[in-house]
């Protein structure tokens, strides 16, 4: 089995350093920007599960193999993953743009059961193919996490939580619906 990459090594891998409240059980989110592939670097991220979940805005043309399948993005998506899931990305091409948020479950202390939504479990769907206006709006939704992530606004962390199941919900309503409406 693979190792779990944990939150700390996360930040030292990519950024080499770490933010303070990651050392701490306080809970942990911050957000970035997708930096385009440069040439001579890797475009395939190994299998890796992670012990903090992510959330990410990918525009650009990837294959996303998981244990039991490979999923297409032909142009832009929404991903979900945690340390449930096991899965690569293969970039067909550069990437062109992209944002994400990485937290862990102290974030959501008390906080409501964003784990147990669909696109956190192992058998959800956990990519989203999106449309220039899907993209857009859910840009949109990164753009105001961004901006309330720097602020000085006492509750920011409350609101960036909603704004996390903002992001939830819009992938959940891509889904075909399994509810059935009963008619008379």
């Amino acid at each position: 089995m693979n190792k779990v990459e944990k939150l700390e090594e996360f930040y030292k891998r990519k950024f080499q350093w770490m933010p303070e409240d990651a050392r701490k059980d306080i809970g942990n989110f911050n957000i970035f920007k997708l930096e385009p592939i440069k040439e001579g670097k890797p475009t395939s991220i190994p299998y890796q599960r992670r012990d903090f979940y992510k959330i990410m805005l990918v525009k650009g043309n990837s294959w996303v193999h998981y244990e039991d399948k490979v999923v297409a993005v032909k142009k832009q998506a929404l991903s979900f993953s945690n340390n449930h899931i096991l899965f690569k990305w293969e970039h067909v091409n550069r990437i062109r743009d992209g944002i994400y948020c990485v937290f862990n479950t102290n974030f959501f202390n008390q906080f409501g059961q964003f784990q147990h939504y669909e696109v956190f479990q192992p058998q959800g769907s956990h990519i989203f193919e999106l449309s220039d206006e899907q993209a857009s709006q859910i840009y949109e939704i990164f753009d105001r996490m961004q901006r309330e992530f720097n602020s000085d606004y006492k509750y920011k962390y409350d609101l960036i939580r909603n704004l996390i199941f903002e992001l939830l919900h819009f992938a959940l309503k891509l889904q075909p619906s399994s509810y059935v409406k009963r008619t008379a």
